[in-house]
């Protein structure tokens, strides 16, 4: 986040009309997703070489510490995470932020609110509502024209969201897309980086200004759906079907109507925000996935093809997942570590259900009719069929489904996800001033991320390394202030 940012603040500091200000949280914060459990000495490190760095580029830096007014004497009353969800302060949706924040250390959807979670839980309300006024204290001090910020969905930073948008202040939103082996920056124009309609409309202006023939733009489309099958690199992180096997699936059901359900890592989008919340016709997937048991007809017999990205989460959300077999004779469960193929899969059945994976997306390129029953970036790109209800949904299950393999959009979005060079290269979204290629080394058993950027001892090289062996050591439970809670519900 600081390195994207600080690239973004030296650029805008090259224009003479240009009043830049580059403010950090200074410690008003004392945990966020850099010192997840309250380090002290993490955060003396992490204030000493944030403003050395800015320092450097000689750019205005503000402390956020300046505009605090510490207040510890807030008290909330909430009895589960729903109820902590809904918590707002000041416009700032304080109670979904932290949870985002949680899920994303956790991966645990619904923490137990007790007498030790709270402790941690009510330290982050605290923290946020200080965090916040501070912010409100700067704005109506600068009075921005335009605020830059990273990501928009964690704790620390989806407060700048929400009081942008309350105070009608343009904003934007920086991530970061690894291409050809270098980082690049995209930017969101006051929205988030989730948002639906703004994704549609970057995926119309790369396919707009590809360097590329149309010919050429329906191959680059073509490869997206080839290389996922194939199990190469395209625009995820992770290849998920490596370890499957090609042709092997469970024994199919005669004389039924087939149909695959392919969840998705629900605890990933579970914390976004109005939007997607709005747009699930369950709240959760295995509720979902359990009103189809009990309502669909004889005739059909389901296979839960559970995400291979939930391997190892020991929650209920998944692992309730794999129960259904023995509570219903409707469903075959193939479990996230399963070898069976998932493309195999999709091909042999009738039709798919998805809740918004790009399962949903392929299926349909592959020539397999899609019911999407989740939100997702081609939720309004007429590709699935999506229920209006969930009598709807029913309806679709047995019904003949044909396959909407002629709609470019979905070349479209096969293009976006595997290239947004238009985004990075025409809107100069390159790193001109800020060596953003971060090294990560692994030591003792502890993978170290050497960021170039910061270096301020002898070289960058030396400066990471000592900066990122110091975290390691102060990340430990003797300077933990908090204790992260990982009993559910």
């Amino acid at each position: 986040m600081f390195g994207e940012l600080l690239d973004e603040a030296v650029k805008l500091s090259k224009d003479p009309s240009n009043n830049v200000f580059f403010a950090t949280c200074d410690g008003v914060n004392k945990m966020c997703m850099s010192n997840k459990m309250g380090s002290k000495p993490i955060c003396d490190i992490c204030k000493f070489s944030t403003k050395k760095t800015i320092d450097d580029h000689k750019i205005n830096f503000i402390s956020l510490k300046e505009y605090s007014q510490i207040n510890n004497t807030f008290s909330f009353s909430y009895s589960n995470s729903d109820e902590l969800r809904e918590i707002k302060y000041r416009e700032v949706s304080i109670g979904l932020s932290i949870l985002s924040s949680y899920m994303s250390l956790t991966r645990n959807m619904s923490p137990k609110i007790d007498k030790e979670s709270k402790v941690f839980f009510d330290q982050h309300l605290i923290q946020n509502i200080n965090f916040i006024d501070a912010l409100y204290n700067l704005i109506e001090d600068i009075k921005p024209d335009k605020v830059y910020s990273y990501n928009g969905r964690y704790e620390e930073v989806r407060p700048i969201y929400d009081i942008c948008k309350y105070l009608r202040i343009n904003f934007t939103f920086l991530e970061v897309v690894k291409r050809n082996g270098k980082w690049y920056k995209t930017g969101f124009e006051n929205s988030l980086p989730h948002d639906i309609n703004e994704n549609i409309k970057k995926r119309e202006y790369c396919w707009n200004n590809y360097k590329l023939s149309e010919e050429q733009k329906i191959s680059l489309g073509k490869s997206f759906f080839d290389k996922r099958r194939n199990g190469e690199f395209s625009g995820d992180r992770k290849i998920y079907v490596a370890n499957q096997k090609e042709g092997y699936i469970p024994e199919f059901k005669p004389n039924k109507i087939n149909i695959a359900i392919m969840n998705s890592s629900e605890d990933e989008f579970a914390a976004i925000g109005e939007e997607w919340d709005n747009l699930k016709l369950f709240k959760t997937q295995l509720e979902g996935i359990v009103y189809l048991l009990d309502n669909a007809e004889d005739s059909i017999h389901f296979y839960l093809r559970i995400h291979p990205n939930l391997k190892n989460v020991h929650y209920k959300y998944h692992l309730k997942l794999e129960e259904l077999e023995y509570k219903y004779n409707n469903i075959t469960i193939i479990p996230a570590s399963s070898e069976m193929s998932t493309y195999t899969l999709m091909e042999k059945v009738d039709k798919v259900i998805s809740f918004g994976s790009t399962m949903g997306l392929e299926s349909v390129y592959w020539g397999k009719p899609s019911i999407l029953v989740g939100p997702s970036l081609y939720y309004f790109d007429d590709v699935s069929f999506v229920p209006s209800s969930k009598i709807d949904l029913i309806k679709l299950l047995s019904q003949n489904l044909k396959a909407n393999r002629e709609n470019i959009k979905i070349l479209k979005m096969g293009a976006y996800i595997l290239n947004q060079d238009p985004l990075i290269i025409d809107l100069e979204r390159q790193f001109k001033y800020v060596d953003f290629n971060v090294e990560r080394h692994r030591i003792l058993g502890k993978e170290l991320s050497v960021a170039p950027f910061i270096n301020f001892i002898v070289n960058k090289t030396i400066t990471g390394f000592i900066l990122a062996f110091l975290r390691g050591v102060f990340d430990n439970k003797y300077f933990r202030k908090y204790k992260l809670p990982t009993v559910e519900e």
